[in-house]
């Protein structure tokens, strides 16, 4: 590969932006997320929003042998009472992802970040981990 790191279009950006501008209410009972992938071009692009109804539902959503990034607008009450919701950023990179594939990922993790500016960021590689990530947000 000649490229290291992708590029974020203006419409990704936008997308990018009015994720983390939405305000969480506490009364909200899903998770909204979202799931941006790199494609061919090795531009960033969202692939996929949903709504999970709890944590356990990201291990069905989650590619099988792709990398990608998750954002989550994760609302909950910490153990003082206070009601929290971090934008939660997610580099998932499965072990049976081809190593070209996750070298493209790991390069463009600083440039997601910095556009995204998540409160949290966690990695993970396999699904077993992802109560692990639940527990890790809510600290």
């Amino acid at each position: 590969m000649s490229q290291s790191i992708c590029s974020i279009p203006t419409t990704t950006k936008q997308s990018l932006r009015k994720f983390r501008l939405t305000p969480i209410k506490q009364s909200q009972t899903t998770i909204p997320t979202q799931i941006y992938k790199i494609d061919k071009e090795q531009s960033l692009q969202l692939d996929e929003t949903i709504e999970l109804k709890s944590f356990d539902e990201l291990i069905d959503e989650l590619p099988d042998n792709s990398p990608c990034f998750i954002l989550m607008n994760y609302g909950f009450s910490k153990s003082d009472g206070r009601y929290v919701s971090p934008l939660v950023g997610i580099y998932w990179r499965p072990d049976t992802a081809k190593g070209e594939t996750k070298m493209l990922y790991a390069g463009a993790i600083e440039l997601f970040k910095k556009e995204v500016g998540c409160n949290i960021w966690l990695e993970c590689s396999d699904e077993d981990d992802i109560p692990d990530l639940k527990l890790e947000i809510e600290k």
